[in-house]
This record gives structure tokens, C-alpha cells and sequence, in this order.
């Protein structure tokens, strides 16, 4: 299986949750586990402190060192690249959710910032 290479094309095609639902899960539920699919250099420089990092372009060849029995939000800068990380992980059977609008969008405390990019 490959990636669709359209972003647009994934967005219709998974269940997504707000910034605030995403942080609000993973507070309560130790079975949500954030992804971060953004590159190494992003993350590096801005992210959110327990997201795991698992960039899109290796996404294919790294998956199966995720676990099945947990649910995975998965986060990128705008929403794009999430999406479509999304939309391959349900594809291999994993429960996954789309954080809307990505960084961009996360209010919350951050390692780094977005002028750090």
C-alpha cells in the first residue's frame, strides 16, 4: 500500500478531531498515543512534548512497530499531511483520528514554536 499523494484527497476520507478534543483525549485516555508525521527537522524545532515521531515519508516502512490495541491522533503542521498519514493507518486496520488544522492550530504549550521553523 502507498500513500495517497494528494492531501485533498484524505481529508474527506477520515474522522478528525479538534485540537482541543485531541488534547482533552489524551489526558484522559492512556490509550491515545500522539503522532507527530511532520519531518525530523520540524519536530526537532517545534512540537508537542509526548508526541511520538513518525514522518510521513517513513510512515510505510515504520508502521508496524505501532500498536493495534491503541488509538493514534496524528498531527502535522496544517492538517495535510496528517490526513493522509490517517487515512493509511485506518487502511492497515489501526484506529486513527486527523487533528484539524495541525500545529497551526494546537493552543496549547509546545516545545519550540513556529518561528523556530
Amino acid at each position: 500500500m502507498s500513500l495517497p499523494t494528494n492531501d485533498s484527497l484524505c481529508f474527506d476520507k477520515v474522522p478528525s478531531v479538534t485540537a482541543e478534543e485531541a488534547k482533552s483525549l489524551l489526558e484522559k485516555d492512556k490509550n491515545y498515543v500522539l503522532l507527530d508525521v511532520r519531518t525530523k527537522m520540524e519536530y526537532d524545532k517545534w512540537r508537542i512534548e509526548g508526541a511520538k515521531l513518525y514522518s510521513l515519508d517513513t510512515l510505510m516502512n515504520t508502521y508496524k512497530e505501532l500498536d493495534k490495541s491503541k488509538k493514534y491522533l496524528i498531527i502535522c503542521l496544517s492538517g495535510g499531511r496528517s490526513a493522509c498519514a490517517t487515512y493509511a493507518l485506518r487502511q492497515l486496520g489501526f484506529e486513527a483520528f486527523n487533528i484539524k488544522g495541525g500545529m497551526l492550530e494546537w493552543p496549547y504549550e509546545t516545545v519550540g514554536s513556529f518561528n523556530d521553523l
